[in-house]
């Protein structure tokens, strides 16, 4: 089997051969898949990417935090993590660059949203940053993802999206920027005495190269769409990659493989999740007037997450009675539920997160669930409620 691209002759075992044509694969059943897409599964996709991005940013720059965390300090009702934040760039300042940098992405749904999402960033600033204030945080931030649009646009141009992503890693392994950080030493002084403290650096922000990296494959005929790719690079193969030693630059092409198809698997499988949201909004707007705006608020729920109702005005660009009325009547209708944090309703949708069947594509290459599929569905919620019902019962005699 001939190698997938040249490395001086490096013997490349079988099943990191294996593995890189499975990547291969992976990517283009994924750009298949997006060139596919119908309107409403790409705006539902780019929220989706949208979000993703911005929670990976934060984690790779140290931040601990759940998703629900996420959410309520994206509205302003909490601190994003409990423990210190001394030390690590501002978050706030992290997801306003990014949202900047979205806004003038090449994939249109992408930056028709993130201007509004900018607007809708309600999240505290953080009072200590990195280099002291939040200011000094963003030129920082700014630094960092002009750095990535450098350091991607100086690589050399290449056929092969594995050759492409090699030459990222050994690029990754030489900058000052992007290098795996390293741990450095100060020295204190308490008292009369000098003491050595191990300082731990920022991480490296390889974020800002995944947010931009979707762009130069658009350009090259790779993708169709210049999607974020989150978890795209391996720290351990920007380690390796540059060795002597044959075997480590062996086992880095197989991380880098493995890297690309298991990013491209989930990106794909984003796609098809979205498709079954997008055709369980229509199944529940079956009936209701087609000016609603019902099915755009359903749509941002499901793309992004839970909100507050100040932040939908912004996103839908509606009045304040108009959101509370389509709100109304999704809280009674049971498909938008809602939970008080700080004295405010954060407003979440109650479809399926993770899609529970199979979806294929009806003849206009739209997504549609089988009418045994939704029959399944139905029956297996009724079920539910009647347990939970049987219980609810039980715990109030049991009172």
């Amino acid at each position: 089997m001939a190698m997938l691209y040249p490395d001086s002759g490096l013997a490349i075992d079988p099943a990191t051969q294996s593995c890189e044509l499975e990547a291969c694969l992976e990517l283009g059943r994924l750009d298949g898949s997006v060139a596919m897409c119908p309107p409403s599964v790409r705006q539902l996709l780019a929220l989706r990417s949208l979000r993703n991005l911005l929670v990976s940013a934060l984690a790779g720059e140290g931040h601990e935090f759940t998703e629900h965390r996420f959410h309520a300090w994206f509205a302003g009702l909490a601190t994003l993590s409990d423990e210190p934040a001394l030390g690590k760039r501002d978050p706030r300042a992290i997801c306003e660059t990014i949202l900047t940098e979205f806004g003038h992405s090449s994939w249109q749904e992408l930056a028709d949203i993130a201007p509004r999402f900018k607007r809708a960033l309600l999240a505290p600033v953080a009072l200590w940053g990195v280099g002291g204030s939040s200011d000094t945080d963003h030129i920082d931030i700014r630094t960092i993802v002009d750095g990535a649009h450098g350091l991607v646009s100086q690589l050399p141009p290449s056929p092969h999206p594995l050759a492409d992503l090699r030459e990222l890693h050994v690029s990754l392994g030489e900058s000052l920027l992007f290098a795996p950080s390293e741990p450095h030493y100060q020295t204190v002084m308490l008292g009369p005495r000098s003491v050595t403290v191990e300082r731990h650096a920022p991480p490296s922000p390889r974020w800002a190269v995944e947010m931009v990296w979707g762009e130069r494959w658009q350009r090259s005929g790779n993708l169709s769409v210049a999607l974020p790719f989150p978890g795209l690079i391996r720290a351990d193969a920007v380690n390796t990659i540059g060795s002597i030693d044959p075997s480590d630059r062996c086992a880095a092409r197989g991380m880098i493989a493995m890297a690309l198809r298991d990013v491209t698997h989930r990106l794909r499988q984003n796609i098809v999740d979205a498709g079954a949201a997008c055709e369980r909004i229509k199944a529940l707007q079956a009936g209701r007037r087609a000016s609603s705006r019902a099915p755009a608020l359903i749509e941002l729920l499901d793309g992004f997450g839970p909100l507050r109702s100040s932040q939908i005005e912004i996103l839908l660009d509606a009045t304040r009675l108009g959101v509370r009325a389509i709100l109304s009547g999704l809280l009674d209708s049971g498909i938008v539920a809602r939970t008080k944090l700080s004295g405010v309703w954060l407003f979440g949708t109650t479809l399926p997160t993770q899609q529970l069947y199979p979806v294929s594509c009806d003849a206009s290459g739209g997504f549609a669930f089988s009418p045994a599929a939704i029959g399944e569905y139905d029956a297996s919620m009724a079920d539910i409620d009647r347990l939970l019902a049987r219980y609810e019962r039980g715990a109030a005699d049991t009172d």
